[in-house]
């Protein structure tokens, strides 16, 4: 959350936090640098992709699918892990392979120096309190920053990847992540191995894939899972910046407005909430009942929290999260299940599934135990916004269904002991 808030109104800020298009949303957030360079390690694109760079990271992915394909080099991998060295040595083409490493190497360096860079921007960016936009509508559609949760965003990529970023509202990451899983199951045979997978017929399902193009599917799986799961979260930490950045403008605003001292058909409510869109519904709904605006104080609390979670938002203020570690160890696993696979009975489907959760699990574990007696496994509810109201004692139902309709975690009728200032001054 910004911790200074920018205070000329003649110089515009220069480091914006994020921003809102037709095209989705994107915000300047810092990720590990050592997390952005092992997924360009994985797949060449996919660490641009996973700090936000998005144009260079789909340049790079058709680089890698174009001159990976051409060098053999997928099938090379798999043929020597399998200790097949002299097949593998006569299925590679060696002038593509030299073409390959440069740009390779390439990926990998400008992914961590990005990450680097893109860190201390959001540092920048929050000393100055730049705005950011909630919604932008245009001719071909709504985009609204709002809160959604991570986990759905996972559950639609594991079920097809791009559509996590869709529901995220990455609408190119997700027609782009979309467009190259159908092209690439296309040209692996991956949905006759996955059927015949499924009913147990593993030798066909081996024979029949496309090993060059088969080897490309774990790290897009994984990333795409992944990648989900934390543009969400990073949209989620957006929404929050912004509305804070709202509140504290309206209440600047309002502060400049004398307020009088409490009369004797007056109380006060005290109520929190979460950050969400129901704080601005609620001061609207409690300004149309006849509240006046300057007799409702609404600012964000600054929670003192410190608890690492496994499930919730990015957890930590440098952008790790506690799941980096078990997605790094799933994306490992499952190549090299998929890879054995095509010599095991169930075949490269069901070792590659079994890799990813067991690789997931067995990273997840390695975390816990760093972080042991530190973790919980998921975030309680807790209050992010704080409102008072001052108003008539004959609006206090009324103000406490407009709380209760507006989900407010809590709320409080003040008691009455400050006394009235309506005696003469002596």
């Amino acid at each position: 959350m910004p911790h200074q808030k920018f205070q000329s109104a003649n110089l515009k800020p220069r480091y914006a936090k994020g921003a809102l298009s037709t095209f989705g949303a994107n915000s300047i957030y810092p990720r590990t640098p050592w997390g952005a360079a092992w997924w360009s390690l994985t797949f060449p694109g996919f660490g641009h992709i996973y700090i936000g760079r998005y144009l260079p990271g789909f340049i790079l992915i058709i680089w890698e699918l174009v001159v990976n394909t051409q060098a053999n080099l997928n099938m090379g991998i798999a043929l020597s892990m399998l200790g097949r060295f002299e097949e593998a040595k006569a299925v590679i083409n060696e002038e593509w392979v030299l073409l390959y490493m440069g740009a390779y190497i390439f990926s990998i360096w400008d992914s961590y120096r990005s990450s680097v860079e893109i860190s201390k921007s959001h540092l920048l960016s929050e000393v100055e309190d730049a705005p950011v936009g909630p919604s932008v509508v245009s001719a071909f559609d709504i985009v609204i920053l709002s809160k959604n949760k991570p986990w759905l965003a996972a559950v639609w990529s594991i079920l097809s990847p791009g559509l996590g970023q869709l529901y995220s509202g990455h609408t190119i990451a997700g027609t782009v992540i979309l467009s190259w899983w159908i092209f690439v199951t296309y040209k692996a045979n991956f949905i006759g191995a996955w059927f015949y997978s499924f009913i147990g017929d593993f030798s066909s399902a081996a024979s029949m894939v496309n090993w060059q193009w088969f080897l490309f599917l774990p790290s897009m799986y994984a990333f795409a899972i992944y990648q989900a799961y934390v543009a969400v979260n990073e949209n989620n930490v957006l929404y929050d910046i912004e509305q804070t950045r709202y509140l504290r403008v309206r209440d600047e605003n309002l502060a400049q407005q004398k307020q009088k001292s409490l009369e004797d058909d007056t109380l006060q409510i005290i109520a929190t909430f979460e950050h969400s869109p129901f704080v601005e519904m609620a001061i609207h709904d409690i300004e149309t009942i006849g509240v006046p605006p300057k007799n409702i104080v609404a600012l964000p609390l600054e929670n003192l929290e410190s608890e690492t979670f496994i499930i919730d938002s990015l957890h930590r203020i440098d952008g790790r999260s506690i799941l980096d570690g078990a997605m790094v160890s799933g994306t490992i696993f499952m190549v090299l299940g998929t890879i054995y696979g095509f010599v095991l009975y169930w075949g490269p489907v069901i070792w590659g599934l079994i890799g990813l959760v067991g690789g997931f699990l067995l990273g997840l574990l390695i975390e816990l135990a760093f972080h042991k007696n530190k973790i919980k496994l998921f975030a309680n509810r807790k209050p992010e916004v704080f409102m008072q109201i001052t108003c008539n004692t004959s609006m206090e139902e009324h103000l406490i269904k407009v709380l209760k309709a507006r989900k407010a975690s809590g709320y409080l009728v003040m008691p009455q002991r400050i006394i009235p200032d309506n005696s003469p001054s002596s």
